[in-house]
């Protein structure tokens, strides 16, 4: 089993160095299991879309990941909770993973600054 950063999956999804995406894909195929660590997972959301992926491309892409037999998420229960609100809600992925791994941890509510996250959870907004 290996654990993958985000440059690994980066390259492998994308494509996009001649060199690196090869060696990228052949390593995730190659591997008995690979360990992706929620911080990983959530930094990949936010390379996909910084490089004009949509939405709802982005959740394809990281639900197939999460699908994948040989694939092993830290924190799978919340972030698959995360991903699920990700595809219906409006704010960004990392702000439905905090609140989902707050809930998991036994807070009985997430403070934020974020309003889409505020409006569409029910959390409290800070301001």
């Amino acid at each position: 089993m290996i654990a993958v950063d985000t440059n690994i999956l980066a390259r492998a999804i994308l494509g996009d160095d001649p060199v690196q995406s090869p060696l990228a894909r052949r390593a995730m195929e190659r591997a008995r299991g690979v360990i992706v660590p929620v911080t990983v997972f959530v930094e990949l959301a936010w390379v996909l879309k910084s490089v004009g992926w949509t939405k709802a491309r982005i959740h394809r892409t990281l639900a197939t990941l999460a699908q994948q037999g040989h694939v092993h998420l830290d924190r799978s229960a919340e972030i698959l909770a995360a991903l699920e609100d990700f595809r219906t809600g409006p704010a960004d992925l990392a702000d439905y993973l905090a609140l989902h791994q707050a809930r998991s941890l036994g807070a009985q509510k997430l403070l934020t600054c974020d309003r889409k996250l505020a409006k569409s959870t029910g959390t409290e907004r800070l301001g």
